[in-house]
């Protein structure tokens, strides 16, 4: 079974203050910013619902996800922010995903080795998407996203620009890299 480390997550408080310390301190990007507002949301088996920003860009080969929810109720998000006193500049580290070749069974794994359920939800083009509670294994969340073809389509082109990137228009839409799928 295909499990490859694709991303390192982190959440905020503030996007645009942590993407300053990604993009003009870490020298990270350019960032490619997208809003969701998952269907089917579930918070440790009870149902939720939120909205979230975020900005996907790459750091060297790393591919960097820093996310603030900017609505709604309990999620992973709040959880590891609500444990958290002092966030970092750049944001609190919370996840990694993983790339794999079956989303149910992988999460099975994940669960019969300790794992807890945390967050589930649907987006639509994307599919199911979860978070899994791997604190006490990996020290950080697992996100498993359902369909991994069109997010590693989406990293190939964002790491194309990074490597063509000269620091001009560091903020940028993420449907400019939809619109190349």
């Amino acid at each position: 079974m295909k499990a490859q480390l694709a991303q390192l997550g982190y959440v905020t408080r503030d996007l645009e203050a942590s993407l300053d310390y990604w993009i003009d301190v870490a020298g990270a990007g350019p960032f490619y910013y997208a809003e969701y507002e998952p269907e089917q949301q579930v918070h440790r088996g009870a149902p939720t619902h939120i909205r979230f920003r975020l900005a996907y860009g790459f750091f060297g080969d790393v591919h960097v996800e820093v996310v603030q929810q900017v609505s709604g109720g309990a999620s992973a998000y709040t959880e590891a922010l609500d444990a958290c006193a002092q966030v970092p500049a750049g944001g609190l580290f919370h996840h990694i995903l993983l790339l794999h070749d079956g989303y149910d069974a992988i999460n099975e794994r994940h669960i019969r080795a300790g794992a807890e359920r945390c967050f589930d939800a649907f987006v639509p083009g994307v599919g199911r998407f979860c978070y899994l509670d791997t604190r006490a294994q990996l020290g950080s969340y697992l996100e498993l996203v359902e369909d991994t073809q069109v997010f590693e389509a989406a990293c190939a082109r964002m790491r194309e620009a990074r490597l063509g990137w000269d620091g001009t228009r560091p903020r940028r839409d993420f449907e400019e890299i939809l619109a190349l799928l």
